[in-house]
């Protein structure tokens, strides 16, 4: 039980370090943010949320020992939603709003700026009368009723994974468009530094939208292959964090790999107007 406590609490303080590295380089960055770059900073949120919660209220109950009476049944309940229905669901939720961004960028270029103006007013949670309570003593979010267990467990499923199935065809659909797109009217350079950057943007978007695919296949079916409680907490609870983990370290490197090419851009930009002044000012030299 002790191993199971200690390898939960550093996947998820991993996780939780890792979205909050991330939120950081975002506030830190000078140039007004993409609407591409907004979603990943408002998807760090229910990462960080999942990860603390995880981190410094779960765990150090299943440390106690307490027993679920033990727990307050507001802070229980609040708590467990917090992670398991409202920043569970917003997740993918976001991530059909990126594949959407990544398919209005590649489809429509010249439009992309005129619709990133606008702003993102409303996300609303259709809560049903199923709760969820968090077991110290299994480490895993259950239902508070039991007949409620199988309809919300059901209602979970197939929200979580028509969301991922949604962005992963939006993301087939950027991937056909980026195999076969001509783009007329650009330099090579241009072309290069274009595709380079949809395609970093579109593998991260894949890579994230296959990470709850993974977390919704292991948590309602690898975990009942076994019934054991070591195999119920590795598909169940640990990859649940080890997912949010994999999220942020997703966003981090992704966004490391937009910086140095952003800079290289830069750098070269200024070596090309740099080559202009001194060749016109040979040519004045000669005249």
């Amino acid at each position: 039980m002790l191993l199971f406590i200690i390898l939960l609490f550093l996947t998820s303080f991993v996780g939780f370090s890792l979205n909050v590295s991330v939120l950081l380089r975002f506030e830190k960055r000078s140039r007004p943010l993409s609407g591409f770059y907004k979603l990943c900073l408002f998807k760090t949120f229910p990462n960080i949320i999942i990860s603390s919660l995880i981190a410094f209220w779960a765990v150090p109950l299943s440390f106690l020992q307490l027993e679920i009476s033990d727990i307050p049944t507001v802070q229980n309940l609040m708590f467990s939603q917090l992670v398991g229905g409202f920043s569970y669901t917003l997740g993918p939720l976001l991530q059909i709003c990126m594949a959407l961004n990544r398919l209005v960028l590649i489809y429509f270029p010249f439009s992309y700026k005129k619709l990133d103006r606008l702003k993102i007013t409303n996300l609303s949670i259709i809560a049903s009368n199923c709760y969820l309570i968090y077991n110290p003593q299994s480490l895993v979010l259950l239902p508070q009723r039991k007949q409620c267990a199988h309809s919300q467990n059901l209602f979970i499923f197939l929200l979580i994974l028509t969301l991922s199935l949604t962005a992963n065809i939006v993301n087939v659909i950027i991937a056909i468009r980026l195999l076969t797109n001509k783009d007329y009217g650009l330099s090579n350079a241009q072309i290069i530094r274009r595709r380079r950057k949809c395609v970093s943007m579109f593998v991260q978007t894949a890579i994230q939208d296959i990470l709850q695919l993974v977390d919704i296949t292991n948590y309602n079916f690898i975990s009942k292959i076994i019934d054991e409680p070591w195999w119920e907490f590795t598909f169940c609870s640990l990859s649940f964090s080890a997912v949010y983990a994999l999220d942020g370290a997703v966003m981090l490197y992704f966004h490391k790999c937009s910086n140095e090419a952003r800079n290289q851009e830069q750098n070269v930009r200024v070596s090309e107007s740099s080559g202009t002044v001194r060749k016109v000012q040979f040519r004045n030299f000669v005249m």
